[in-house]
């Protein structure tokens, strides 16, 4: 369900469940970062982006913690005195927000039927390719069948790739080849999402839900709703936020 400002993602995990997924509507940041930019390592006003923060917060049961996202394959249990340098997360705590930030990057958010525990995961393409569904699922060790909810990313048709890219996935999963659309020049048109559902298909999760990728919902074709990296560079970051209530 969407409405200007947030998304409420519908699927069907147990009430007990919670999640929000931004747009870039709704805050006080200006020109590039307009308006609910919701980083504070893009360049952006630091008291734009403090009030943006607090903005959200009414929404929620506390502070999100916020992962260091490196692009990597790396999982992190929450909470922790760890360092976030990775990007993923998983809790099987009452009230603690796993969440993401993204500009055009896959966010993924699971639960199971019981409600023990929520992840949110940050897949770009190098942590895709990398195998950050597979790790975070490893490291969850569910009794219950999971379930997933695709947040807003970029578009296949919006999404062009060189044979690195192609290569790198193939390389760790031979499958991800049914993900790319092969153009010329060995360049490929790459589905962020086609690839998570296809591992976590493999992975036996087959109840998958989410935003439609479609021009409706790619954060490429629609500026007015959503930031993209790939489109405008220099822009704001939205969040993909989930916790047990």
């Amino acid at each position: 369900m969407m409405n200007k400002n947030f998304i409420i993602p519908q699927w069907s995990a147990p009430i007990n469940i919670k999640a929000i997924q931004t747009t870039r509507n709704g805050g006080i940041s200006l020109d590039r970062y307009s308006s609910l930019n919701l980083s504070n390592k893009v360049g952006d006003n630091q008291k734009h982006v403090e009030d943006n923060l607090k903005k959200i917060l009414n929404f929620l049961p506390s502070q999100p913690i916020w992962l260091n996202q490196v692009h990597s394959n790396i999982v992190q249990k929450l909470p922790t005195k760890n360092n976030l340098d990775c990007d993923a997360s998983f809790t099987y705590e009452k009230q603690i927000i796993c969440a993401v930030r993204t500009a055009d990057c896959l966010p993924i958010l699971l639960t199971n039927k019981k409600g023990d525990f929520v992840a949110s995961i940050h897949a770009g393409w190098k942590s895709l390719g990398g195998n950050i569904i597979e790790n975070t699922i490893k490291e969850i060790k569910s009794s219950s069948q999971l379930i997933a909810w695709l947040g807003p990313c970029i578009s296949q048709v919006s999404f062009e790739v060189n044979q690195d890219v192609y290569d790198y996935f193939i390389s760790n999963d031979k499958k991800s080849s049914s993900a790319f659309l092969s153009i010329k020049n060995n360049k490929y048109l790459l589905s962020l999402s086609q690839v998570a559902i296809n591992k976590l298909n493999k992975l036996g999760i087959y109840e998958i839900t989410g935003m439609d990728i479609t021009d409706e919902y790619c954060t490429y074709k629609q500026k007015n709703n959503f930031y993209s990296y790939r489109r405008d560079n220099l822009t704001g970051r939205m969040a993909t936020l989930i916790w047990i209530e």
